[in-house]
């Protein structure tokens, strides 16, 4: 009787292989309702054939946190990933959002508090970070080298091995070609205070902004308005700041405002993708912003995260980021794309990392001041 074996497999089988074998009803024995049954069978049959457990799914090998945006951290993730057969878990959040799990972090290493509610569990590295960040928190950092190392410019790695850079951001002033005429154009800083500008100017708050930060450090050491620098441009932008980088660029784009602070790499981005914008170096001398990557000394996939920085400033890597983002790179062997000028063609700052660093301070102090002074007006 096959019913024992359906019997072993659910007592439904078991009873319609009964009920096709029943003698004590004549109606059943009609061929219409044996070849309803049987097709009844079947299905049942297909059905349990079918049936199959949930496919697990597999842990992260390593998780990283980044405030890279989207476009930027994705093709050099897959590309990992597709190359070591590791899985990436990527936790991505603001600048703000990356400084305030830092310092979780810090605060539960001194057993000093709780874990956050917004921190991650557990994570293996910071990538694409701003540098000046990795070095307040370098305690967190597990010092290594990258076996990349020799092709390196050494201005891009920590001279203690805590991070390692990832790529290189000079600041730019975008305009939009539609609406700022040729005798119009911004030059340096000190444009931006022009009263033709008033209410035009695109700057992200530089409370949220390592961008906008650094432009009024690099302003303020630059420009002939000094320190006065700060609270004249909060009056020419009317107080009024954006969120974030993307939507100053995204502001100025559609027309909405005439010129702006943003990044070299996202500026270039837009004008060689046929946008109407092109952008300048402020003559007074721009600033640049450089993010890297550092392992947690606490990362309990050490070797995983290694690979992955070594992957960061790879060749391959940096030919990607700089390809697709038109971002510079930290590497020696690799050149600026095409329509970007050589580094060292650049206006940069007289000012070194600690004097830019210690300006941010200081012009952070000014800002607040100027936006109080607006408060209470």
């Amino acid at each position: 009787m096959k019913s024992r074996k359906w019997q072993k497999s659910g007592e439904r089988g078991f009873f319609v292989l009964k009920w096709l074998n029943f003698e004590g009803n004549d109606w059943m024995k009609s061929r219409n309702f044996r070849k309803t049954a049987l097709f009844v069978l079947a299905v049942f049959i297909s059905g349990c054939g079918r049936r199959t457990e949930p496919p697990l799914t597999r842990q992260a090998d390593l998780v990283v946190c980044t405030d890279l945006e989207l476009p930027v951290y994705e093709p050099v993730v897959k590309e990992f990933e597709e190359r070591t057969g590791l899985i990436v878990e990527v936790q991505a959040g603001t600048s703000e959002e990356i400084r305030t799990w830092l310092a979780q972090e810090q605060t539960e290493r001194n057993g000093d508090g709780k874990r956050g509610p917004d921190q991650p569990a557990e994570w293996d590295l910071a990538f694409g970070v701003n540098t000046e960040l990795l070095d307040e928190y370098k305690e967190l950092w597990f010092p290594c080298e990258s076996s990349e190392a020799k092709m390196l410019d050494s201005r891009y790695v920590s001279p203690d091995h805590f991070w390692t850079g990832f790529s290189v951001l000079p600041l730019v002033i975008m305009y939009n070609t539609n609406v700022v005429t040729y005798r119009e154009l911004p030059v340096g800083w000190e444009s931006l205070l022009e009263p033709r500008w008033q209410g035009r100017v695109a700057f992200a708050d530089p409370e949220q902004s390592d961008v906008s930060a650094l432009a009024l450090a690099a302003a303020m050491l630059g420009s002939q308005s000094g320190e006065d620098y700060i609270g004249k441009l909060a009056e020419n932008l009317n107080y009024e700041v954006l969120k974030s980088v993307e939507q100053v660029n995204e502001g100025i784009l559609d027309g909405r405002y005439s010129v702006g602070v943003t990044t070299e790499a996202a500026a270039q981005t837009l004008r060689s993708g046929g946008a109407d914008v092109d952008y300048i170096y402020p003559e007074e001398g721009t600033a640049i912003v450089l993010d890297g990557t550092a392992v947690r000394a606490g990362s309990s996939h050490k070797e995983e995260a290694l690979a992955f920085l070594d992957f960061t400033v790879s060749r391959d890597a940096q030919k990607i980021m700089a390809v697709s983002r038109n971002r510079r790179s930290v590497r020696t062997d690799t050149a600026a794309e095409k329509g970007m000028d050589p580094m060292e063609k650049l206006p940069l700052p007289e000012a070194g990392k600690a004097e830019l660093s210690e300006a941010k301070q200081q012009a952070d102090m000014l800002w607040q001041q100027a936006d109080g002074r607006e408060g209470g007006a």
